[in-house]
């Protein structure tokens, strides 16, 4: 198994888009992350989209709960682009239940992480992911 530091390592040029509307979670995910990866921070689904346009990132973590929308419908809209398809998704969420999560991998996500979790879970799981 890698430890924290040499998973860092191999990701430190990574880019992610964190697309969750709870400032507090944007607030945690990005100062966890921040020393070993560059992250963009949205917090609806039409601002993912715009930026997504913009700036394609190595990953997307992709919180459920959104304000506006579902985060199982963003997923879709990913999925069904042709230049956005690829691109690895992580769903955190707060929903729990394996209804969920075989959703979100039907859905196209590559792993699906439930809050709260472990910091260090999240950046092993994310060091696999890319």
């Amino acid at each position: 198994m890698l430890s924290a530091s040499s998973s860092s390592t191999s990701a430190s040029s990574a880019s992610l888009l964190l697309v969750d509307d709870d400032p507090v979670m944007q607030s945690f995910v990005s100062r966890l992350l921040a020393p070993d990866y560059d992250v963009a921070v949205v917090g609806e689904a039409e601002a993912a989209l715009k930026r997504l346009r913009r700036h394609r990132p190595d990953a997307i973590l992709l919180d459920l709960n959104l304000a506006e929308t579902d985060g199982h419908a963003l997923l879709e809209q990913l999925q069904s682009s042709d230049n956005l398809e690829e691109i690895p998704v992580m769903v955190l969420s707060g929903r729990d239940g394996s209804d969920e999560r075989v959703t979100s991998l039907r859905l196209g996500a590559q792993d699906h992480l439930n809050k709260p979790f472990n910091p260090e879970e999240l950046q092993e799981r994310l060091s696999l992911l890319l």
